[in-house]
């Protein structure tokens, strides 16, 4: 949300008329305190219950999925009826849909943590649709922020934040979060438990260091399968329903629409 005000569309936007606002799954006490905390240009609102989205939802014009609350543990946040997933809906005066993209949540990333449409390209979309008259189709590969993850090494991660020991997750960003809880802060603890393991097969027998890495293995493997899980990875092909299922074809392709006068 924070690359809207970065790149300078949200003036572009309001230069041509138009406004842009960030909708969360979460209460607008929290909203509030995303759009206080980050700084956000324009305003954040809450829709725990999903009306919003159910809105948007009549006549097939825009989806979200829906993700999960319990990843790995309970945390501070509160989402009553599941996580949205990132998505991004233009619309026209007249309800025309300019440009709409959701993210599908997989392993690659993170269970739609990262992978955002870039704020240029959003723009870019939103000024071809201006000069259409039927509602824009589904944007299905656009240029995102981040690349794709590698999973096995996010993982890892998780376990290092565990100390090795089982999973934890990362906390979600408020100022108060300690450096050492950080996805950075990782590196250097997988790097010292790899030469933990490492200095072991040169000091002891290889064989009983083998034998108690395949032991770790074994006793790591329902925590493993846990996280596999617990991170939402809907297959493609699958669209969004309500209540966070994903079944179904993709999203509608573009249909005519009139204009109002």
């Amino acid at each position: 949300m924070r690359g809207f005000g970065k790149s300078g569309v949200v003036e572009e936007i309001r230069a041509a008329g138009g406004e842009i606002f960030a909708v969360t799954s979460e209460p607008q006490s929290l909203a509030s305190e995303a759009q206080d905390t980050w700084e956000l240009e324009y305003q954040a609102v809450g829709d725990p219950h999903h009306e919003i989205l159910g809105d948007c939802r009549e006549n097939d014009r825009f989806d979200l999925y829906i993700g999960d609350t319990g990843v790995l543990e309970r945390h501070w946040s509160s989402h009553p009826n599941g996580i949205f997933q990132a998505g991004v809906l233009a619309l026209a005066q007249d309800g025309r849909v300019l440009y709409r993209w959701h993210c599908r949540p997989t392993h690659q990333n993170r269970g739609g943590a990262s992978g955002r449409v870039t704020a240029p390209h959003v723009w870019s979309r939103i000024r071809d649709g201006l000069a259409g008259d039927t509602d824009a189709a589904w944007d299905t590969d656009p240029p995102l922020d981040a690349p794709d993850a590698f999973w096995p090494y996010f993982v890892a991660q998780l376990f290092a934040h565990g100390w090795f020991i089982k999973p934890k997750r990362f906390p979600l960003g408020r100022p108060d979060d300690k450096p050492s809880a950080r996805v950075s802060a990782m590196k250097p603890r997988l790097i010292g438990f790899a030469a933990a393991w490492a200095i072991c097969f040169v000091l002891l027998p290889a064989r009983r260091v083998f034998l108690g890495l395949v032991g770790y293995a074994v006793a790591i493997t329902p925590a493993v399968r846990r996280v596999n899980r617990e991170f939402q990875h809907v297959p493609a092909g699958r669209a969004p329903e309500p209540g966070g299922r994903s079944l179904g074809t993709e999203p509608p392709t573009a249909r005519p629409r009139q204009r109002s006068h």
